[in-house]
This record gives C-alpha cells, sequence and structure tokens, in this order.
C-alpha cells in the first residue's frame, strides 16, 4: 500500500506515544477536519480515522509496528469493533447539546461509528451534575444522536437516565441497548460518565464530606455550640473548652450516600479559630490582665 502515509505521521505523534496522547492527537484532527465545519477536509479526516482504528487498538498497534500497512486491510475495523467495543467520543467541552443539535460536531458521530455496521457498538458520553443532585440522586433526561446502520440514518433520541444518591466524581452508569444500532437491529450500550460540580460549601472524600467552621478565640478556649450547615440543613454542634485550631469535629452519618447500602458515611468539620485584629480598650484591657496574670498556663 505505497500511497499510504505512516498512521503516526497522520496523527502527528511519535511510535513511542501513549494510548492517551493517541487519543487526544485523533480528537483534535477530528475536530480540524470534520467536513462540516468551515476548512474541513474529508479525505484527511477519513485518514486520521483509519488512523486512529489501528493505533488506538492494542493489538492492532503491534502488528502495525512490525508489519506496517502490510499487516492487513482488516485493521480498519476500528477499536472496539468486536461486540459490545466502547468508543471514547468525550471531547474537552464537550456536552449534550452538542450531541443534541443537527450538523457540526454531532455529525463526528457518523464518522466514528462508520466501520463495523454488522456489530453493536456503544457510546460513551459525559454528564455533568451539582453537589446537592449527587447527594439526593436525580433522574436526567438527555438527548442523543443515534447511528442506525439499518436505515444508514442517525437518529435523536431521548432517554432517562437515574442517577442514584451517593454518586462520586468519575464514576460511570452503563444503559443497555442504547448505544448505536447495527444493521441486524442489534445495539450496543450507552456509557454515562458523571462528574459532580465543586460546592463552595463542602468538600468530598469518597461518602465523607468536609466543611469548614470558624470559632473565636475566646468561644475556643472556654467552650460553645455553634451552627454549622450539613447537607440535612443547619444543625447545633458542640465545641469543647480548649479546642485548639484545626481540630475536627465528626458528625456520624452526616454525609452522603453510599450507593446501594442504607447507609452514610460522616461528615468532618475542621475548626479555624480566629483571631480578632480590632479590639476595644476595655477588651485589650482584659486580655492584658489575663496574659500578666500570675500562674497563668496555656497548656
Amino acid at each position: 500500500m505505497p500511497n499510504k502515509r505512516d498512521y503516526y505521521e497522520v496523527l502527528g505523534v511519535s511510535k513511542s506515544a501513549s494510548e492517551d496522547e493517541i487519543k487526544k492527537a485523533f480528537r483534535k484532527q477530528a475536530v480540524k477536519y470534520h467536513p462540516d465545519k468551515d476548512g474541513g477536509d474529508e479525505t484527511k479526516f477519513k485518514e486520521a480515522n483509519e488512523a486512529y482504528e489501528v493505533l488506538g487498538d492494542a493489538q492492532k498497534r503491534a502488528a502495525y509496528d512490525q508489519f506496517g500497512h502490510a499487516a492487513g486491510a482488516e485493521q480498519a475495523g476500528g477499536p472496539g469493533a468486536g461486540q459490545g467495543g466502547a468508543y471514547n467520543v468525550n471531547f474537552n467541552g464537550f456536552d449534550f447539546s452538542n450531541m443534541a443539535g443537527g450538523g457540526g460536531l454531532g455529525d463526528i458521530f457518523d464518522m466514528f461509528f462508520r466501520g463495523g455496521a454488522n456489530r453493536p457498538r456503544n457510546i460513551e458520553v459525559s454528564l455533568t451534575i451539582d453537589f446537592d443532585e449527587a447527594f439526593r440522586g436525580v433522574t436526567k433526561e438527555l438527548s442523543l444522536r443515534i447511528m442506525d446502520h439499518k436505515t444508514n440514518e442517525r437518529k435523536s433520541e431521548t432517554v432517562k437516565i437515574q442517577i442514584p444518591a451517593g454518586i462520586d466524581d468519575g464514576q460511570g452508569i452503563q444503559l443497555g441497548g442504547h448505544g448505536e444500532i447495527a444493521q441486524n437491529g442489534a445495539r450496543g450500550d450507552l456509557f454515562v460518565h458523571v462528574s459532580i460540580r465543586p460546592d463552595r460549601r463542602f468538600g468530598r472524600q469518597g461518602a465523607t464530606v468536609i466543611s469548614q467552621a470558624k470559632v473565636d478565640m475566646v468561644d475556643a478556649a472556654l467552650g460553645t455550640e455553634i451552627s454549622v450547615e450539613t447537607l440535612d440543613g443547619r444543625i447545633k454542634v458542640k465545641v469543647p473548652a480548649g479546642t485548639q485550631n484545626g481540630k475536627l469535629i465528626r458528625l456520624s452519618g452526616r454525609g452522603m450516600p453510599v450507593p446501594g447500602r442504607e447507609q452514610r458515611g460522616d461528615q468532618l468539620i475542621t475548626i479555624e479559630v480566629t483571631t480578632p485584629t480590632k479590639l476595644s480598650a476595655a477588651q485589650r484591657k482584659l486580655l492584658e490582665e489575663f496574659r500578666d496574670a500570675p500562674h497563668r498556663r496555656f497548656f
């Protein structure tokens, strides 16, 4: 096959490029040369797609590295061409609005899934939800563009997906039978990768929720009760006398639900002891008296 360019050259990567580098290079080429955009080039788009179908599959890449294009035209079948093989179509900044509209980047689905029409392939998409939605669980309605190889047309579908309470950032959900449609009518699956927007009130480590609370140094020394925010609303929490800066207060069962179990994680509150920057004359005098008192001990 003398007219074919080296696949590594096509994608602009070295032969030692990692799987992630190859994937990123292909995405860049796919967006740059997509024929539906101004300045697109269908020939180069197809060339990049063919290169990725080989270099994006470990076995095909190994054969290509050893034999070059002579490894066989069957390499063009593409990565994941077997039953249930998945393509990663998570572009940076790619969301469901790109897939729902006609034309534009949504048409990339056609090009990704062009080969292997007799085998149902999976689709991967990304979904971002709020922190509170991750806590309570939520049902989302997704608008998708699906390639139907029976009719050789793209079709719009609406899919409802139930996000379980307690899902963590980066976790995924699989919906069987919502992928592309093969010529024989079989369907692949839909994989939804979930991201969670950061929340100004809470951090998170698994099912453990993390927050902060400020306490005046006098209250920290004498002990007090403060109002803190939890996922269930504000509650009163006792701060013991002698509390030091950075002390952790644990609220059992106030964290995230654990999916599949009837239990919740804990909430950890980090106490920040604050020192006043402005004192009245009377306040300063009291502190000076305390400082100068005999037998004063802080520890």
